[in-house]
């Protein structure tokens, strides 16, 4: 028995293997142990023959050697005939039957084998090729490539066999991601017959056009819409439009502006939902003429249409592209010609077009649709596979392939394009990002009654697109089809925002719309190699396991860059399976060099859990605070966090208590026929905080003070809800007020505060605890903030945060454990504590406190003396706001003023 190791005899011969490999990435060498009796050779090679001989070149330029695994073992060859020396290669190598009927025309029977397999073994390098057919003088490289492999196809008639077979599973692949996703967002959960929905005031109340005027601030905003009036204050920065256009039309008729914008269902929608009465001495409610599925499309903004135009002959771009790939054209149909370039720079016009629209600078929860943030990285990912399809396609139009330090160039600035990406990210997110507990994609608002296994999946799977897109620009050579469909996602995600926020398609559309523009992508460019995909969702996972761990971004791709830059260098094996173990060695050590340089060696990557789609929050403990007062803690889900900013509040869902009472604390009960209340509260906890912390104003029985039945939604959350159960949950909801470094959101100015005043009415004490523990949370870290980091700025504080707390007995004030600073919080800004009780007794152990109305004296004791830099925001029921504070506030002279109700 011997060995029979399939290997090229001659150097002509030896590159035979070397053009399959860039269509197959073959993986093997064929080795085939094989009982050999009687060994007799012919010369002379015919059709359909074959020769065995032990003397190199007798058979032909197609002869495979045959050597056993010892020296002192006969050497044999074994001629193939072809017409084809690359489909002599594939024939012998990848059909072992092949070898069989060769070897029995030699007078070898079945009876003489005793084992057939294949093992693995190291691909032929690319540069092979080039020793046999070297690219022509004056040719292009893609062109040199394109005419080898397809006039191998053309010739060869089992080359064209493998080519169909493999053409058949990736159009089998294909549609199969094309209605896998259809059938994903398809996934639901079981629903109630009746569906809770939130109360809210009745449609019917009867508004007055002086009581419409006395609402439009940013504290309380509304606005009628053909006699309709809305409530539009939680909208205010959300709006597609800015805010400024609702404050221009804030307590007035905005019947004509409406419908002279042409606002989709969705807009009409809201306007039901946002409704809380009707105009009685305005113009009676009329209806819009509403929009045709064109009129959504084509607005004012893009007069001309261009944007239009370019996205339709973008998309046509991309669906002929598809189908060049799936009729395996080389490299998806591209060309080093000045039409293909011109093809890709019209992704980048389209991208640039976009910002011929106003989009909000705030993301929009209750629905994906575009927003500043997503429009600025959009533009920044776009660039970056643009310049690299350009780096490319220069390199193929110009550079003979034989220059090998213009290969290693070209895939080093792969590495730099990428680098430049991820800065420009950050400065985008730093300068944009209002809140910092959002992801471009893990916050993303999803359908209703999604599961939400099928949530965090999906989630999962998009942060994992990332990094797909990454390594699919840095590891796919110099393929011009790879560069271009990675673009295709980022665009086609901003066109289904489009369509979400015109009406046309929902939420769910989006998904499987987004779902299969990412899949299809991957697919194709991988194509069917098994272990290409294998390798790659190897790296993915374990790129995204480093990085949800808190590594670096900027040192995550430090570990590919190293490797290819070894391998550059042949200072390490090239075998793929060597990167990996290089890899984590980089990781740990970044990792070292982090904590030793900056001090930490992983990043804390706090997202809100909560959206505008209702999730459910597991009650983890209830503490008793005073005889007004409860805390209730809520679990947020591991690789999540509160997310709550200072300023917002959340919207709990209870069962109604009073459903199908007639009165109420002896008053007609307005939520009779509701099934589920929804109350809101503002969290006590930090942004950062593991859970959702809410202080509950409990409301017990109590006849004396007007509540002979008790409060209907903290009764529940009090008395009834259990420690483990579960209740729903939405938000954030309101205007962030504080945003780090000192900075408030004063009507439509940031303003740095030197000091900062709060005053809060009974349980309006809540919005001024979250912003202390914001500002504690500052002072606990123990390197500058990340966004800092990028923009170079310095750690601001306060000089002084001032709080005066009034309420009606000394019961209702929280004890002075609440305001002390934790003992980990250095450079910490001063905290000094104040109260008024507008009845009798006083609050112990505080310093300064009051008895009676509040007065300016005490407003100017307790609060910072007003300056261009000192803020004051007050948090209390309507009357306390407008009634007292704010002209107690406007006498003494404070400009910044901020009303939280």
């Amino acid at each position: 028995a011997v060995w029979l190791v399939l290997v090229p005899e001659t150097p002509q011969a030896r590159g035979l293997r070397t053009p399959l490999s860039l269509f197959f990435h073959m993986r093997a060498l064929l080795l085939v142990l094989v009982g050999l009796a009687g060994a007799s050779s012919r010369d002379g090679l015919v059709a359909d023959d074959a020769c065995l001989s032990a003397e190199p070149g007798a058979c032909s330029l197609n002869a495979l050697q045959v050597a056993p695994p010892r020296k002192e073992q006969q050497v044999f060859s074994v001629g193939l005939s072809s017409q084809s020396a690359l489909g002599a290669w594939f024939w012998a190598a990848t059909r072992p039957e092949n070898i069989r009927r060769v070897l029995s025309r030699l007078g070898h029977r079945g009876r003489d084998f005793v084992h057939l397999h294949l093992l693995g073994s190291k691909v032929p390098e690319l540069e092979d090729i080039a020793k046999i057919y070297p690219q022509p003088p004056g040719e292009t490289q893609d062109a040199w490539m394109r005419d080898l492999m397809e006039g191998g196809r053309r010739e060869d008639p089992v080359l064209r066999a493998e080519y169909d077979r493999k053409q058949k599973v990736l159009i089998a692949g294909y549609i199969v991601l094309t209605i896998l996703p259809l059938l994903v967002v398809s996934i639901e959960k079981p629903s109630k017959n009746s569906k809770p929905f939130e109360a809210r005031p009745q449609t019917s109340l009867k508004i007055t056009q002086k009581e419409l005027s006395e609402h439009q601030s940013t504290s309380s905003l509304w606005i009628s819409i053909g006699g309709v009036v809305c409530d539009v204050t939680e909208f205010l920065m959300l709006h597609p439009g800015g805010n400024d256009v609702l404050l221009q039309y804030g307590g007035q008729e905005a019947y004509d502006a409406f419908e002279e914008v042409g606002h989709s269902d969705f807009a009409r929608k809201m306007v039901q939902e946002k409704a809380i009465g009707l105009l009685v001495d305005g113009q009676g409610p009329r209806s819009g003429a509403g929009t045709t599925l064109l009129g959504r499309l084509f607005t004012k903004e893009d007069g001309y249409n261009i944007h239009k135009v370019l996205g339709i002959s973008v998309l046509t771009s991309v669906l002929y592209r598809v189908y060049c790939c799936l009729d395996m054209q080389w490299d998806g149909g591209f060309s080093s010609s000045i039409f293909s370039l011109g093809l890709c720079w019209l992704c980048m016009l389209l991208q640039s077009t976009s910002y011929l629209f106003e989009v909000p600078k705030a993301r929009l929860l209750g629905s994906p649709m575009i927003w500043q943030e997503w429009r600025g990285h959009n533009f920044i990912f776009v660039s970056r596979h643009v310049l690299a399809f350009t780096i490319t396609w220069f390199f193929l139009r110009y550079v003979q392939y034989s220059n090998q330090f213009a290969s290693i160039c070209l895939d080093l600035s792969m590495f730099v394009v990428l680098y430049g990406q991820l800065y420009a990210v950050d400065l985008v997110t730093a300068w944009v990002r209002e809140d910092k507990h959002t992801s471009l994609t893990a916050s993303w608002p999803f359908w209703e009654g999604c599961p939400l296994w099928l949530e965090k999946s999906i989630k999962l799977y998009y942060t994992l697109a990332q990094f797909q897109a990454s390594t699919l620009l840095i590891m796919t050579g110099s393929k011009l089809f790879d560069k271009y469909m990675v673009i295709f996602p980022f665009q086609f995600a901003s066109f289904l925002m489009t369509l979400v926020r015109k009406g046309i398609i929902s939420t769910k559309g989006f998904h499987a719309g987004y779902l299969w523009s990412l899949w299809m992508v991957v697919w194709l460019i991988l194509g069917a190699d098994g272990e290409a995909h294998a390798a790659g969702w190897a790296l993915w996972i374990m790129m995204y396991m480093v990085r949800s761990q808190g590594l670096s971004k900027y040192a995550l791709w430090l570990g590919p860059l190293v490797p290819a830059v070894l391998q550059a260098l042949q200072l390490m094996p090239t075998a793929k399976i060597w990167k990996f173990p290089v890899m984590i060695i980089v990781w740990i050590v970044c990792m070292g060099l982090q904590k030793l340089c900056i001090g930490f060696a992983m990043e804390v990557r706090a997202r809100r859990f909560l959206e505008a789609r209702q999730k459910p929050m597991k009650l983890l403990a209830k503490e008793k605070v005073n005889d007004t007062f409860f805390l209730l803690k809520f679990e947020v889900p591991a690789g999540y966090t509160a997310g709550i900013n200072p300023g917002q509040h959340v919207k709990v869902y209870v069962p109604n208590i009073s459903q199908n009472v007639a009165e109420w604390n002896k008053s007609l009960n307005l939520e009779e026929p509701v099934e589920v209340l929804s109350r809101s509260y503002t969290p006590v906890s930090a942004t950062v905080s593991p859970t959702m912390d809410l202080m509950v104003r409990y409301y017990p029985k109590d006849s004396d003070r007007g509540f002979p039945d008790g409060g209907r939604g903290s009764t529940y959350l009090v008395d009834q809800l259990a420690v483990g159960s579960k209740i729903m949950m939405t938000g954030p909801h309101g205007h962030q007020l504080y945003y780090g470094q000192r900075r408030f959101l004063v009507e439509k100015s940031m303003v740095s505060a030197r000091a900062c005043g709060a005053l809060a009415g009974g349980s309006g004490i809540t919005p001024v605890l979250s912003t202390l523990r914001d500002i504690w949370q500052e002072g606990r870290r123990d390197i500058r903030d990340r966004d800092q980091r990028i923009l170079g700025e310095k750690a601001l504080r306060m000089e002084e945060f001032a709080v005066l707390h009034v309420t009606r007995s000394p019961k209702e004030a929280l004890s002075p454990e609440w305001y002390a600073v934790p003992q980990d919080t250095q450079d910490i800004t001063p905290i000094r504590v104040s109260h008024v009780v507008t009845g009798s007794g006083k609050v112990e152990g505080v310093s300064q406190c009051w008895t009676g109305k509040l007065t300016e004296e005490m407003v100017q004791k307790s609060l910072p003396a007003p300056a261009d830099d000192v803020v004051i925001f007050v948090c209390g029921p309507q009357g306390f706001n407008e009634s007292l504070c704010r002209p107690i506030l406007q006498k003494l002279g404070y400009k910044n003023v901020v009303m939280l109700q």
